[in-house]
């Protein structure tokens, strides 16, 4: 009964790490839906000429083979660099958890705030946009965030554990795990990188030609 009673105890201590980032990403999307609210008309018609040109140089015959490149280094740039790199980094600090959180909020932030730009400038064209050119990339990548911020919350609760002297046993089987799991979040979110670069730009170029 103590066995199966600290195994339970085991899996919810796993779990609860993933739901918090789950819940920071939900919590940024919701933000960012917000902020559109707040936005200057002169703002609204920059982001709107900004989008009409993309649509226009989407449906040009010849973007898709030069544009692919250039967007697979921009969607690695956003999701390894300036996101993944970070949490990788943050789990080592005695701050991860609140920097891996902040991290989980301004991703959900921005995928909140395009989609309903989209939505509330463009109505339903908008919404096809959405559905086409954001909702495919973000399959892969929140649930690989959401699998990395998780693995990153847990190793960094370890380290502190480790330094304050409230666990004895070596780390070892903790930066297995870690590495494991991010290896499993990195490939889900290079798949979403890729999607990003070579599959989404044919959608949108369909949109945009009916």
């Amino acid at each position: 009964m103590r066995y199966k009673s600290k195994r339970q105890e085991g899996k919810k201590e796993l779990i609860w790490p993933y739901i918090l980032m789950a819940l920071m990403l939900f919590l940024g999307i919701i933000f960012g839906v917000m902020a559109t609210k707040v936005l200057q008309q002169d703002q609204r018609s920059e982001l709107t000429a900004y989008l009409e040109s993309y649509f226009n140089f989407v449906g040009r015959n010849d973007a898709l083979q030069r544009a692919n490149s250039s967007l697979l280094k921009e969607a690695l740039n956003l999701n390894l660099l300036k996101t993944t790199l970070p949490i990788v980094m943050a789990s080592l600090s005695l701050v991860g958890m609140p920097l891996i959180a902040i991290i989980g909020f301004l991703r959900g932030f921005i995928v909140g705030f395009g989609g309903a730009f989209l939505i509330r400038e463009m109505q339903w064209r908008g919404g096809m946009v959405f559905l086409a050119g954001l909702l495919p990339q973000n399959i892969f990548l929140i649930p690989g965030l959401v699998i990395l911020g998780g693995a990153a919350i847990i190793l960094s609760m370890a380290i502190i554990s480790a330094l304050w002297g409230s666990r004895r046993q070596p780390l070892k089987r903790e930066l297995q795990e870690f590495f494991g799991r991010t290896a499993v979040g990195l490939l889900v979110i290079l798949l979403g990188c890729f999607m990003e670069a070579y599959v989404t730009p044919g959608f949108l170029r369909l949109l945009v030609r009916l």
